[in-house]
């Protein structure tokens, strides 16, 4: 619990953050949340911080989005917070870190409240996939009274969003949102259970939900690229892997960052990151560009791959060239 507290807000800085929200009659946070959770009505709720208040506004983040806990780590500044009417005066609220600290501050005083069982309609739904899409579904085919249950491929539940460092997302935070979501109706998951053929699961169920991601990585088709560790392998078991020299990244996102710093934390000398756009234009978020500064990752904007040159079977260096933006297009300088 204390490597937990030490990942959200302090009290005093909730409460600035907080205090920070305007009665926004439009309410344009509510406007940017992909799932419809309203920033506005959950602020509110916990602002005199009662226990009571900290449990309706956890009800409120939950009922829109079951997993709330998981999305107050994770979710981009792109949403809600830049819809945020401080946003050009003297910054947006920190709405997922607020959000962060309400989830973790109910399950302290109590748990997030337990929502109505609804009666069952009588008919049974398969989910393929436990990651966020096939928790979410069963999550709200429950609470209308569907039978659900999940068959998951891998030994636990969770998906893509076990790849995600528990530096930045705690394993806590992602069983418990899914305890959340087995508890808001008829929903079973079964582990290590592959399905190959999703249709034959239509003779038993009355519907069938395919919502398995995207594990097949993309790859850049350059020379050499099978000698490359790939995203979905280093962050499934970054253990199997030790690096003690230079490290490089293709790419500038934010799962580029993760597998960036989990080398750098895990012994890499230095990572360098090598992405088409510049740091100022990375789809990161202002807490993921600070986590590339504070463990020293090198970053070479405006930067394509084009080869992986290999020797003796090991990789010996990288071939690169600059690119420069036209339009919205990148196109190769010359190398």
């Amino acid at each position: 619990m204390a490597e937990l507290s030490k990942k959200i807000l302090t009290e005093m800085q909730f409460k600035n953050e907080v205090l920070k929200c305007e009665y926004c009659e439009e309410r344009p946070c509510k406007d940017g949340c992909p799932a419809g959770c309203s920033p506005f009505d959950f602020i509110m709720a916990s602002r005199l911080m009662e226990k009571q208040d900290f449990l309706r506004a956890a009800a409120i983040i939950m009922k829109n989005n079951p997993l709330g806990g998981i999305c107050g780590f994770v979710c981009p500044d792109r949403h809600c917070m830049a819809k945020c009417s401080r946003r050009d005066f003297d910054g947006s609220v920190k709405i997922p870190e607020v959000q962060a600290y309400i989830i973790q501050k109910a399950k302290e005083l109590g748990g997030i409240p337990e929502f109505l069982k609804p009666r069952s309609n009588g008919k049974k739904v398969a989910i393929v996939g436990s990651g966020p899409a096939g928790l979410s579904c069963a999550a709200f085919l429950a609470q209308k009274g569907f039978k659900v249950k999940i068959y998951e491929e891998k030994k636990k539940p969770g998906g893509a969003l076990n790849l995600i460092p528990d530096f930045r997302l705690p394993r806590r935070v992602i069983e418990g949102d899914i305890e959340f979501v087995k508890t808001l109706g008829d929903i079973e998951i079964e582990t290590g259970k592959k399905i190959d053929r999703a249709f034959e699961l239509l003779e038993e169920y009355d519907a069938v939900v395919v919502a398995v991601g995207l594990w097949q990585p993309v790859l850049p088709g350059i020379k050499g690229e099978e000698k490359a560790i790939t995203m979905v392998d280093y962050l499934s078991n970054p253990k199997k892997y030790k690096f003690t020299g230079k490290v490089a990244v293709i790419g500038g996102g934010a799962t580029a960052v993760d597998c960036a710093v989990t080398a750098k934390k895990r012994g890499a000398k230095s990572v360098e990151m090598f992405a088409l756009e510049t740091l100022a234009e990375m789809p990161l978020t202002e807490k993921e560009k600070q986590e590339l500064f504070e463990n020293g990752i090198e970053v070479s904007g405006r930067t394509t791959v084009l080869s992986i040159n290999v020797k003796k079977g090991k990789i010996l260096n990288l071939k690169t060239a600059k690119v420069k933006l036209v339009g919205k297009k990148f196109s190769l300088k010359d190398i």
